[in-house]
């Protein structure tokens, strides 16, 4: 119902209708907001099953799990919006969901995964140098198996990393600038005159959330040696 109300209201604004059958209907049942956050744990299982999945979906999984972006603006992203040697990614306003531009922070280890990823075309995370990739579902499907982690959508990783940074006391504000979501702390009429993009403290959010993932990543790597070693 939602995406069909959409559709017939873009509709009405296109004038092909003037009004919509959806205007009438009632929601089946209330829409119940997702708060699924995954663990620690189950970030690095995805990231480390990422790398079996022989595919560029698991550099998008990776790209998405270190910038937080939403997952059609990672997928889609273009060599042109990357500047890697001042480790920034500007979004353009047609590709963000307020239409504004949008500057993301690229820390050490999101730039690491666009400097090895090959350049095959226009698109970043490409199977065939023409199009962004496709495939979602199946790719989705076999990263639950390998991880050993279900139950979670490629969205969750936003809420995942947001939380993520609650944890490191990142300021809710510089936060939701992080996001580039339009409301949030900052509302009302302060966000009328509220115009700084915190940057700075982007950088810095997004470089200790690296940081953050990365001692995970390496723990679990040297807790797999010492298990080894042991037996």
């Amino acid at each position: 119902l939602s995406t069909i109300r959409k559709l017939f209201n873009w509709g009405i604004s296109q004038g092909i209708i003037t009004t919509s059958p959806c205007a009438v209907i009632t929601a089946p049942h209330q829409e119940v907001s997702r708060d699924r956050v995954l663990s620690d744990e189950e970030l690095i299982a995805v990231i480390q099953g990422t790398n079996e999945t022989g595919s560029v979906f698991g550099e998008i999984i990776k790209t998405l799990c270190f910038t937080a972006q939403r997952l059609g603006e990672v997928a889609e992203m273009q060599w042109s919006e990357l500047d890697l040697e001042r480790s920034l990614w500007t979004i353009p306003g047609d590709r963000t969901k307020n239409g504004k531009a949008h500057f993301v922070h690229l820390s050490n280890q999101a730039k690491l995964i666009l400097e090895t990823t090959p350049r095959l075309g226009p698109f970043v995370f490409t199977m065939n140098g023409e199009a962004p990739f496709r495939g979602f579902y199946k790719a989705k499907h076999r990263l639950d198996g390998i991880s050993g982690v279900t139950e979670w959508r490629l969205h969750d990783i936003r809420r995942t990393v947001i939380t993520g940074l609650a944890k490191l006391s990142i300021a809710p504000h510089v936060a939701d600038k992080v996001l580039n979501h339009q409301t949030g702390t900052i509302s009302g009429v302060t966000a009328v005159y509220q115009r700084h993009e915190f940057l700075d403290e982007r950088k810095t959010a997004l470089d200790a959330w690296g940081i953050y993932v990365q001692s995970l990543l390496d723990k679990t790597d040297r807790d797999n040696v010492v298990n080894i070693q042991d037996r």
